[in-house]
């Protein structure tokens, strides 16, 4: 395989005293905070077993046109023979006048419905696999969140408890309790409270973990592309970046780091979660809203990604998952910023009923499908993923509301030798459109 230099992005190495705390949090249950561990060592999250998770995302852009497209969707999404869902962010469109969390509002008839309770309805009705809360996974997109832009609470009023319950989801308590770490307050306010965001913990704490059949999820507030977890306030002397500095896990106890950074503390909870998690779990899955690594026209790389990738290589994560750019993107596996079948595959699927974008395609992208609204055939680019989980093998599917399957790809890091290096593993091209 060629291995190709990133223009930049940087080798994290971390102290020795952390790698030493990888066993102590897997020992002791304190990862998230002493009252409520995040990570979960019962029996059934341990044992192994095949299943599938669906994941799709992205539902701003296109009017009642979408919701019908979604709508449709959803038909095909339920008949699917899957555990759980996962939404890779923006459930509404914010400011848009076509759909809320929990009204109808400008469009009429069902399928049209801008109604995300009602649209996600069959869905949120599962039964829960055991050992879960839920059988629907949000991760919060901008759309989802941007409070005094008229765009959160929604325009109808409604705030996402309207549409869930985060005590289901958000477990890393209020206060990061792990030693060696800096104690970061992680509760900013009720989740619920749509009175204004300086009352909310909306914006800043709605992240979470869960486990399922030996397999550890991870899902990310992470949805701008200019801020996140790794920003900072009061300069980064010594430093290129906020980035670079916020991530520097030498400074985790450095009080003017944990001053300055001021969403460090997501950042360090992942951290945690990911060390806790090693020689425990047989996969590892992040999600997020916004891209690490993405060709998109609309949506580049998170301000940060260069770091959190880095992260993504030295804890062995399978899969990173995104939204936030309205296409389908599959990356090569990526570590240390080259192709490497042990690395991580970068997998942007958003485009489950919104106005499409389009792709220019990378060095690692293996595949994409994708055309840009103005001249796509928009059922064709309404899609969905599924991954399906078989003890050690991890595969997945992408399904085309109107083309039907366009993407099957398998895991390189566990196939017992290298199928195809042209990024297609199934060895079937046929359904590609790679041209924008």
């Amino acid at each position: 395989m060629l291995h190709q230099q990133f223009h930049q992005g940087p080798t994290i190495r971390l102290p020795l005293f952390f790698y030493c705390l990888i066993l102590v949090i897997a020992i002791t249950t304190g990862v998230g905070s002493a009252e409520d561990s995040s990570l979960d060592m019962n029996s059934e999250t341990l044992r192994r077993g095949s299943f599938s998770f669906v994941v799709f995302g992205d539902l701003n852009g296109g009017d009642c046109e979408r919701n019908v497209r979604f709508h449709q969707l959803m038909d095909l999404m339920v008949a699917e023979d899957t555990a759980f869902y996962v939404h890779t962010g923006d459930l509404i469109e914010g400011s848009g006048t076509t759909s809320c969390f929990a009204h109808d509002n400008g469009c009429s008839g069902d399928q049209a419905s801008g109604n995300m309770l009602y649209q996600l309805t069959p869905i949120l009705a599962r039964t829960p696999p055991a050992g879960l809360n839920s059988s629907f996974f949000p991760v919060i997109g901008n759309h989802d969140d941007n409070w005094g832009s008229s765009w959160y609470p929604d325009p109808c009023g409604d705030g996402i408890c309207d549409l869930l319950d985060p005590t289901d989801y958000v477990n890393h308590g209020d206060t990061l309790n792990v030693p060696g770490f800096f104690p970061h307050n992680l509760n900013h306010g009720e989740i619920c409270d749509t009175s204004g965001s300086g009352a909310s913990g909306h914006s800043e704490d709605f992240f979470y973990s869960f486990a399922y059949l030996n397999n550890y999820f991870i899902v990310l507030r992470q949805n701008d592309d200019y801020y996140g977890m790794l920003s900072c306030n009061g300069g980064h002397p010594g430093y290129a970046s906020c980035e670079e500095y916020c991530a520097d896990q030498t400074l985790l106890l450095d009080a003017a780091r944990n001053a300055n950074c001021y969403r460090v503390g997501q950042f360090d909870w992942l951290l945690t979660e990911l060390a806790a998690a090693q020689g425990i779990y047989d996969h590892i899955f992040v999600f997020a809203h916004a891209p690490l690594l993405s060709s998109g026209w609309n949506h580049g790389p998170t301000a940060g990604a260069a770091q959190l990738r880095a992260i993504m290589d030295a804890y062995g994560v399978d899969i990173f998952f995104n939204g936030h750019n309205h296409a389908y993107e599959r990356s090569k596996p990526i570590k240390n910023e080259v192709e490497d079948p042990l690395g991580t595959v970068y997998i942007t699927t958003g485009s489950a009923g919104a106005l499409t974008d389009g792709i220019d395609t990378d060095w690692f992208t293996a595949t994409s499908y994708q055309d840009w609204t103005t001249y796509g055939n928009l059922a064709e680019m309404t899609t969905y993923l599924k991954i399906t989980v078989n003890n050690f093998q991890v595969s997945g599917q992408v399904i085309s509301l109107g083309a039907g399957e366009v993407d099957t790809f398998t895991l390189e890091r566990y196939a017992s030798e290298f199928i195809f290096e042209d990024g297609f593993e199934s060895g079937n091209s046929i359904a590609w459109n790679g041209s924008k």
